[in-house]
C-alpha cells in the first residue's frame, strides 16, 4: 500500500474540491463506515445528521475558511456537506451523543496512539522529532493519505489527513512547529458546550509562525473532548499538553526524550478513564520511552521505526493489530517528523508490514 499525496493549490474552496476529487472513494468509506458505527451504539441517521448541522453552523461563525474547504470537498465528492463535517467531527460527536445516553465508557471503542517528542541532543543528527503510531478503527485501513498546504495567509505546512477531514492528525509547518496527538477520556467529555474541535485545533497549531502563537491554540479555550497534543520546535523545544474539558497539564522531556499514549500520565488531578478498558496503554508510552534510551544520543529513523513496530502484548502493542470483536482497532499509519529537515515520514498501515515513505515540504 502506498499513502496518496495532494499537494494542494488555490482557495480555500479549490483544495477542498482536490481532496474531495482524489480521495471519492476514500471518503465515501469512511462515511458508511462511521455512519454505520454510530448507529451501531444506539443513535440514528437523522440524529447524527442533526449533529453535524449544529456543527456546521457553529463553525462558520468560528472559521469560514474551514467551512469553504469543507463544502469544496463535499461538492467534489458527491457527498452532503453534513456528512463531510461528521468525519470531520467524528471525536466530538461521538462522545456528545454517547454522552447524552449514559453509556458506559467501556462499550466505547477510541482512537488509540503512541508518540514522542526526541530533542536535538537526543538524536544522531542533532535535529528535533516526532513521532507516533496513528491508530484507529482497523476497516480504515488504507483511507489516509498525505498532504501539502500551501502558504497562503499563513506558512506553508505537510500533514497526513484521514480521508474527508481538512484538520490533519499530524504534521509540520515551514518554521519547523510539528504536532503528533493522542485521544484521551475523562467522565465528563462531550458534555461541555461547542468549542473548537480538534481537527480545526490541529490545523491551527500548524497554521502558526511562532511556538507560542501554537500552544495558544491549545490554552487560550477549554476543549469538549480530551486530548493530547504533542508540539515541537526545530530549535529544540517540545511540550506535551494534556487536556480535558475542565484542566490542562504540561509535560516536558526528561533526557532528551517524552513520550505519551491515551492515558493521562500519573501525578496530576485529571481523572483518566481510557485505560479502565484499554490497559495496554500504561505500558506502550513506557515501553516506547525504554526503546529510545537504549540509543540516547544516536537515535535516527530507523531506531524510530523499530519502536513503532514493537510487538509485545500483540495484537494491543505499540504496532496494534486486529483483536476479535466488532469494531477491531488497527495501527493505521506510523509518522515521523524530522522539525529541521522539515521531512514527514510515514506508512500506510501497520509499520511491521508497511514501506515507510518519505515527504518532504520544500518539493
Amino acid at each position: 500500500m502506498s499513502l496518496k499525496f495532494i499537494s494542494f493549490a488555490g482557495a480555500p474552496r479549490e483544495r477542498g474540491r482536490q481532496h474531495g476529487e482524489i480521495m471519492r472513494s476514500e471518503i465515501a468509506e469512511n462515511a458508511e463506515f462511521y455512519l454505520k458505527r454510530f448507529c451501531a451504539y444506539g443513535t440514528d441517521q437523522k440524529t447524527v445528521q442533526s449533529e453535524a448541522e449544529c456543527w456546521l453552523s457553529f463553525l462558520e461563525k468560528l472559521s469560514p475558511e474551514y467551512v469553504d474547504e469543507l463544502r469544496g470537498v463535499a461538492e467534489a465528492a458527491n457527498r452532503p456537506v453534513e456528512t463531510l463535517t461528521m468525519l470531520n467531527i467524528r471525536h466530538e460527536i461521538w462522545l456528545r451523543l454517547m454522552a447524552r445516553r449514559a453509556v458506559d465508557l467501556s462499550n466505547l471503542v477510541l482512537d488509540g496512539c503512541t508518540s514522542a517528542g526526541l530533542m536535538p541532543d537526543a538524536t544522531r543528527e542533532g535535529t528535533a522529532m516526532l513521532a507516533q503510531t496513528i491508530d484507529g478503527q482497523a476497516a480504515i485501513c488504507g483511507t489516509l493519505f498525505v498532504g501539502k498546504m500551501p502558504r497562503g495567509n499563513t506558512v506553508s505546512w505537510l500533514g497526513i489527513f484521514e480521508a474527508g477531514s481538512v484538520g490533519p492528525t499530524a504534521g509540520l509547518n515551514e518554521v519547523g512547529i510539528g504536532l503528533a496527538c493522542n485521544s484521551l477520556l475523562t467522565a465528563i467529555d462531550g458534555r461541555g458546550r461547542m468549542t473548537a474541535p480538534y481537527k480545526l485545533r490541529s490545523r491551527s497549531i500548524l497554521e502558526a509562525r511562532t511556538f507560542d502563537r501554537a500552544i495558544s491554540v491549545i490554552i487560550n479555550t477549554d476543549p469538549i473532548i480530551s486530548m493530547n497534543y504533542l508540539i515541537g520546535h526545530a530549535q529544540g523545544e517540545i511540550i506535551s499538553i494534556e487536556t480535558s474539558p475542565n484542566a490542562k497539564r504540561y509535560l516536558y522531556p526528561e533526557h532528551g526524550i517524552i513520550t505519551h499514549a491515551n492515558h493521562f500520565e500519573p501525578g496530576g488531578i485529571i481523572a483518566s478513564e481510557w485505560e479502565r478498558f484499554v490497559p495496554d496503554s500504561p505500558f506502550r508510552s513506557r515501553r516506547f520511552a525504554r526503546h529510545l534510551r537504549s540509543k540516547l544520543g544516536a537515535i535516527d529513523v530507523d531506531h524510530i521505526m523499530a519502536g513503532l513496530k514493537d510487538h509485545f502484548s500483540y495484537p494491543a502493542s505499540i504496532c496494534c493489530h486486529p483483536a476479535e470483536g466488532s469494531w477491531p482497532n488497527s495501527t493505521l499509519a506510523a509518522v515521523i517528523l524530522d522539525l529541521q529537515r522539515l521531512t514527514l515520514f510515514a506508512t500506510d498501515g501497520p509499520p511491521c508490514g508497511a514501506p515507510l515513505q518519505r515527504f518532504e515540504l520544500s518539493t
